[in-house]
């Protein structure tokens, strides 16, 4: 994006969007800054989160630093029918869900898109670390930032291309010690403030999961905790409180160092392996898979597969196993493959596309 031209700036209270916004003004274009309102903004909320009063306050004032009009965008209805209620649903199933993924894709550039769309505005900037680079036909793929360690690519694998062309990530080049050094020479109020730790999906010391249950008001499913060879350890409350990897909070007797290896939500059945071995697999199934830009033209495809956010991608090779669904076999066997969470493809530093993981073996 070259020309001059109207943008709205998805403005959290952080300092990353709120650098975002400052530096899309420096490069000529009018500015529009927009805090989403996720849950109630009252006083009990975590200052870190984006919805909490904090949030909303801090991009008032970063806006009136940056002389750009601010509004705050209610999406309490949407974020609870998109990203909540279907959270919730995969918890109850026994799987680990990404609602980040969710949210970029349904909420921030989904409801704020159609939003700035009314004002005849099409294009919307973020302070995420990722960067947009369109090919010589004007194709926009998506690239891993320069900062190794503030890279959020992964949590926008799911934008298709269409949406991607309408994102500008201004972030992308820059470290986060330039992010901090570039707000403080421009006199933004938030130049210090910590970092975002995705306070608006929960309170602080609540349990996610336990939170979504009691909020739409579903029951438990409890069961058994055995090993892997059948052994019954104890009872648990309800699978949702469990994830693939997971050694705190087991509720069972010392019986030494102990994983979550599977968990099946037909019998409520959560397994237990005393070998950490047991928790690395050699391949996976991903379906809704989704690809930036087109389909691979020749299978087998050889590609890098980054399996949670943390997570250091790894060679694998990719067949396909049906309409939307392939199949990646690790070159090295990788740990704590998690149905529920997203499986991104890259061809180095550029997002090939994704999908959601349903099996590991």
């Amino acid at each position: 994006m070259t020309e001059t031209t109207r943008v709205v700036v998805a403005m959290s209270g952080g300092v990353d969007s709120s650098v975002a916004a400052a530096l899309m003004k420096e490069r000529g274009h009018e500015v529009i800054g927009v805090t989403l309102q996720l849950r109630p903004c009252d006083r009990n909320a975590s200052s870190k989160s984006c919805c909490g009063i904090d949030g909303p306050k801090r991009a008032r004032a970063v806006a009136g630093v940056l002389g750009i009009p601010h509004y705050v965008l209610n999406c309490e209805k949407e974020f609870e029918e998109r990203i909540l209620r279907p959270t919730w649903e995969a918890y109850a199933q026994g799987r680990t869900p990404s609602p980040c993924l969710w949210c970029n894709e349904r909420i921030k550039f989904g409801v704020l898109l159609e939003w700035a769309k009314g004002l005849g505005i099409d294009t919307i900037a973020t302070g995420h670390y990722a960067s947009r680079v369109d090919d010589a036909a004007g194709n926009p793929t998506l690239l891993r930032a320069v900062d190794p360690g503030k890279d959020q690519t992964y949590f926008l694998a799911r934008l298709g291309s269409e949406l991607l062309k309408r994102i500008a990530f201004p972030l992308g080049g820059m470290r986060k010690a330039e992010v901090r050094a570039l707000a403080a020479r421009a006199g933004l109020p938030n130049a210090d403030a910590p970092d975002s730790q995705d306070a608006c999906l929960v309170g602080e010391g609540e349990s996610f999961a336990e939170m979504l249950r009691t909020r739409f008001h579903a029951e438990a499913k409890p069961g058994p905790i055995v090993d892997t060879a059948g052994v019954v350890l104890g009872q648990h409350q309800g699978i949702h409180h469990f994830t693939i990897g997971q050694r705190k909070g087991l509720g069972i007797a010392n019986t030494g160092r102990s994983w979550v290896w599977r968990i099946h939500p037909d019998t409520g059945a959560v397994v237990i392996a005393h070998d950490e071995n047991e928790l690395f697999a050699k391949e996976l199934i991903a379906n809704e898979v989704t690809w930036l830009g087109t389909a691979p033209a020749t299978w087998p495809l050889s590609c890098l597969v980054q399996v949670r956010h943390r997570h250091a991608p790894t060679r694998a090779t990719l067949t396909q196993h049906g309409d939307g669904v392939v199949r990646a076999v690790f070159a090295e066997r990788v740990r704590a493959v998690t149905p529920g969470q997203a499986a991104v493809f890259y061809d180095g530093e550029r997002v090939l596309g994704s999908g959601w993981i349903k099996s590991a073996e």
